[in-house]
């Protein structure tokens, strides 16, 4: 993947909101901090070094082997040990926060990238044609899978840590493109538990919710596709 395939307009506002809030706070929040230490970020990581450690020589029957001179003989072997290396780096609340984001974002698309090729894979299969028969889609396999295909997917719901709403994130079919499309209110109506279900786990919601949320998704992508 290049270096800029995680940038869409969604994420870009979203750092622009997080440059508004919290461009010049430290790691503590605090605006135009004047306390260093409250900067400093420390990474943990392990890391495996040699450690030389003295053995002694001994004969077969067990007993020290010794020099010319009756001095015990000793060899220095090298062993690997674990240990915990700390890194520590000044950043502001924003860098640490945009660092994370881009982080997930990359991380997501590949994830997306991949379950996208796996579904295409299976509907190869489904078609009975060959694998890179001109292509990964012959010519006419490739007319019947696109008509089959929605307009778009709701990928997942999830929770909108800048505005505390609920989100749905879509996926456009046939192309890169995603939306996040806020829901408002819409989940009010359900226990905390089941929305916290939906969000975590993509459990099912109820058909009435169901409803509004594919009547606010489907005016957001009729919207951006004007």
């Amino acid at each position: 993947m290049s270096a800029t395939s995680w940038i869409t307009r969604n994420r870009q506002m979203i750092l622009a909101r997080m440059v508004i809030d919290c461009a010049n706070n430290c790691l503590l929040g605090h605006h135009n901090c004047q306390i260093i230490e409250h900067y400093v970020h420390t990474r943990y990581q392990f890391k495996t070094v040699a450690k030389a450690v003295e053995v002694q020589c001994l004969k077969e029957d067990g007993t020290p082997l010794k020099d010319d001179n009756g001095n015990e003989l000793y060899i220095t072997v090298y062993e690997s040990e674990k240990t915990l290396e700390q890194r520590h780096k000044l950043l502001t609340q924003y860098e640490y926060l945009s660092d994370n984001a881009v982080k997930n974002w990359k991380i997501d698309d590949r994830e997306q990238s991949e379950a996208e090729w796996k579904k295409e894979r299976k509907a190869i299969h489904s078609l009975n044609e060959k694998a890179y028969k001109n292509g990964r889609f012959g010519s006419v396999s490739s007319v019947i899978f696109h008509e089959k295909q929605p307009l778009y997917y709701v990928e997942a719901i999830g929770m909108n840590g800048l505005t505390c709403q609920p989100f749905a994130k879509v996926k456009l079919s046939g192309s890169y493109f995603h939306l996040y499309v806020d829901l408002g209110d819409s989940l009010r109506t359900i226990s905390k538990h089941r929305r916290r279900k939906a969000i975590r786990y993509n459990k099912p919601l109820p058909t009435k919710i169901d409803a509004v949320i594919a009547e606010k998704v489907e005016k957001a992508v009729q919207h951006f596709l004007s």
